[in-house]
């Protein structure tokens, strides 16, 4: 019973972040970091094992690593994108728009 309550506890706090972010109601400093940091670790994490599978000869493998590696950042991409007018300087949501633009082009690119 107290693994369900801790679970819980864990869980609703990530939960209300991604709703937050989802509609556009966070500080995007959050949703570019607290949620953007994981998300590098996975893509990373993604890429080496994706030329891990090409590099013993299962190419069909890496290339669906390669797709959820892009399906990943493209989650964290429509929420930092949203949140992105969330700023205290308004000269950031276009930056961070081109940036994520950018980071868009890259990941469809490699």
């Amino acid at each position: 019973m107290k693994t369900k309550k801790y679970l819980a506890a864990l869980i609703e706090p990530i939960g209300r972040f991604h709703s937050r972010a989802a509609n556009g109601e966070e500080k995007l400093w959050k949703v570019w970091w607290i949620a953007g940091i994981p998300v590098g670790w996975a893509s990373g994490a993604l890429v080496v094992i994706a030329e891990d599978m090409r590099y013993v000869g299962h190419p069909g493998w890496g290339d669906f690593l390669d797709l959820v590696r892009f399906l990943v950042f493209f989650a964290w991409l429509r929420l930092a994108w949203r949140c992105s007018p969330n700023v205290e300087r308004p000269i950031w949501t276009p930056v961070v728009q081109a940036t994520l633009s950018a980071g868009l082009l890259c990941m469809a690119m490699f």
